[in-house]
């Protein structure tokens, strides 16, 4: 497992977010045509978060403006053309999109979307496309409505949007509960990156150990071969399919959880690597660093 760490931001807005689609930037109901204007001057142009990510540790980032594409030239190396879709009954960002994709509605009564479509027909165009598909934040206030197997469909379940919170602990949990019951999703993090300074676009990022470029970017997050961590300096471990796991950017007084489908044991101060032992009944390990009762990374599960 040696190479350096390659970080992803996948979840990152720029001021295209504000668009005829989009709610973004209404706040109060009388003067919000000004609160719209003046979001968008304070967000970042894809050109500009280009050189915070350069600057902040970051290789990658997906651009998921709100039901558009950013406009991102295909040769670029860092930036990703992505979507956050969806309006009324929840987001999902899909990740490396050729053309966007129309939400369920507009969020403006007069200004509804061309073609509009549900999660199952966006979801099915966007894998047409080649994309990578995340279910985001689904206990905030825009929450995931769309079904119990809605969830079958995407790749991944964000269960670390922003600073760690009872949301976030909640999505943790049923990610828990869709592996227990056979799912094979990946769990997913992302920032919501919005404004500099407010947010901080190398926090709450995709850890890798082998993505050189966008290619093999997506293909680790399709193959889930990627941990999430709380930033670009915290402790992150990774776990290969040996059973093998390492951690990186080690610190003192860790606690290492190792979770199946059946138990959970927790070890302080462990090694910065070693093997984990499985029993008949596992069905799949993945691996959980906290510290101080917060957590500072994932990893996906190996199934057994």
């Amino acid at each position: 497992m040696a190479g350096k760490v390659t970080y992803l931001q996948a979840h990152c807005h720029s001021r295209y977010s504000i668009n005829r689609l989009s709610g973004e930037g209404v706040f109060n109901k009388i003067i919000w045509p000004i609160e719209r204007q003046f979001l968008r001057i304070l967000m970042s142009s894809p050109e500009h978060l280009k050189k915070l990510a350069e600057k902040n540790g970051i290789r990658f980032v997906a651009v998921t403006d709100h039901n558009t594409l950013p406009p991102i030239a295909e040769e670029d190396d860092t930036l990703i053309a992505s979507e956050e879709w969806g309006q009324t009954k929840g987001h999902a960002n899909f990740i490396s999109l050729g053309k966007p994709i129309d939400p369920e509605c507009g969020f403006f009564k007069n200004k509804a979307p061309e073609n509009p479509k549900n999660f199952f027909e966006a979801t099915s165009d966007a894998k047409k496309q080649g994309a990578f598909v995340s279910i985001n934040h689904p206990f905030k206030r825009d929450a995931w409505l769309w079904g119990d197997e809605s969830y079958n469909l995407a790749n991944a379940l964000e269960i670390w949007n922003g600073e760690w919170n009872e949301e976030n602990l909640r999505a943790l949990r049923l990610w828990q509960e869709l592996l227990v019951k056979g799912s094979r999703i990946w769990c997913f993090s992302g920032n919501d990156f919005h404004v500099n300074h407010l947010y901080k676009i190398n926090s709450q990022v995709i850890a890798l150990m082998s993505a050189t470029n966008k290619i093999s970017l997506l293909e680790n997050l399709k193959d889930g071969r990627f941990s999430i961590a709380r930033d670009v300096h915290s402790p992150v471990v990774f776990l290969l399919d040996n059973l093998y796991y390492k951690i990186e950017n080690y610190t003192d007084n860790l606690n290492l959880r190792t979770v199946s489908a059946t138990r959970s044991l927790e070890e302080s101060n462990p090694n910065n690597e070693g093997r984990i032992e499985t029993r008949p009944d596992d069905k799949f390990i993945r691996l959980e660093l906290w510290k101080e009762n917060l957590p500072l990374s994932f990893t996906n599960p190996i199934f057994l």
